[in-house]
């Protein structure tokens, strides 16, 4: 079996990993109809849930079976049941919950963060793993640029004029008054709830770093971008995290390069 696994926590929060895993996931089902989805200590509910929001944010036609091959492990112990030919992670909590626990013939990581902790590492004296990674404080086998399915993206029919304010793990949000913005609505960023048709509900989004939380590699400037968003980043504190350098990446490069297509080649080893 080929699987994308991914790790689900109790309270289900909304981290972009979920996506990351999700539209890998589509990628590669896309090519080998028999490539699963696995949410490990997961739920049936969890699954109706994150469809929703899955089907609320894709295109997802010409995939009707999809939901069929989303499946669950419900103990993480019993991951050890399972044969696993080829296995895709794309975050640390994953490789904190499953290491030990099982040994597929090939695990493919995307590099997140914590990879100098042995904790969040698959050993390589142990396992056939090979890691890809973008952020220079990443541990990598081979330099990868993540992407994106921008082809599964859906079209706003509108979009609101808003500021949606990102600062992960900000304890309170007084820094938006020492920011010059634009007399708009705001929205904060809730990681515990989805907001329905989210990219139409804002014209311009804004990353604050608080310096609470080291991110590894976010993704809504990259959306934002692709729907044309004005993309405003505050990084008083200098942290040189994962936001830092896919906003200077933007800046240089913007999309070039972003779009997950068939030949990617962290899908071909996927796959192969």
């Amino acid at each position: 079996m080929k699987a994308v696994l991914f790790y689900v926590f109790k309270h289900r929060p909304l981290v972009g990993s979920l996506f990351n895993a999700f539209e890998y996931f589509m990628k590669a089902y896309e090519l080998d109809k028999e490539v699963k989805l696995i949410f490990v200590c997961g739920s049936k509910e969890d699954i109706e849930y994150y469809m929703s929001i899955f089907e609320n944010r894709y295109d997802l036609s010409g995939l009707d079976d999809i939901r069929s091959n989303i499946i669950t492990i419900k103990k993480r112990t019993s991951i050890v049941r399972h044969k696993f030919e080829t296995v895709l992670v794309v975050d640390y909590s994953t490789i904190n919950m499953t290491r030990g626990l099982f040994l597929p013939n090939k695990i493919v990581v995307i590099s997140e963060k914590y990879t100098e902790n042995p904790d969040f590492f698959y050993r390589k004296d142990f396992y056939n793993v090979i890691y890809y990674g973008e952020m220079p404080f990443h541990y990598r086998d081979i330099n990868y640029r993540m992407k994106f399915l921008f082809e599964r993206y859906k079209p706003l029919s509108s979009v609101e004029e808003a500021i949606y304010i990102n600062s992960p793990n900000a304890t309170d949000y007084d820094f938006v008054k020492e920011l010059d913005l634009q007399n708009k609505p705001l929205i904060f960023k809730s990681r515990t709830s989805h907001l329905t048709n989210m990219f139409e509900k804002f014209d311009t989004y804004v990353y604050y770093h608080s310096n609470a939380w080291f991110d590894p590699h976010p993704r809504l400037m990259i959306e934002s971008t692709f729907y044309e968003k004005e993309v405003l980043y505050f990084n008083k504190y200098k942290v040189k995290d994962g936001s830092y350098y896919r906003f200077e990446d933007l800046k240089q490069n913007g999309l070039n390069n972003r779009n997950l297509t068939e030949d990617d080649e962290v899908i071909m080893e996927f796959l192969k």
